[in-house]
């Protein structure tokens, strides 16, 4: 008969470098060139952006671009 699995402990291989915090995880690795996106999203519940400054944030420092409601396919607005 095969091995037991149900009921049986399984080491986890991975256990040591999670807690001795040797672990690589994927925010630890970087990409030449790799942009990173953020979505903003309003704090307050059920409001609505009516004023979006483009080129305020465009003129930040590291952005690249702002993509808004508008960008995106008409199909994909609702």
């Amino acid at each position: 008969m095969g091995a037991k699995f149900f009921g049986a402990r399984v080491k986890r291989l991975e256990d040591a470098s999670l807690l001795t915090g040797q672990a690589e995880y994927l925010d630890d690795i970087s990409f030449k060139g790799c942009l990173h996106a953020v979505f903003v999203r309003s704090p307050f519940s059920h409001a609505r952006f009516t004023n979006i400054k483009k080129e305020a944030a465009l003129s930040l420092s590291g952005v690249k671009s702002v993509l808004t409601l508008e960008d995106l396919p008409k199909e994909a607005q609702d």
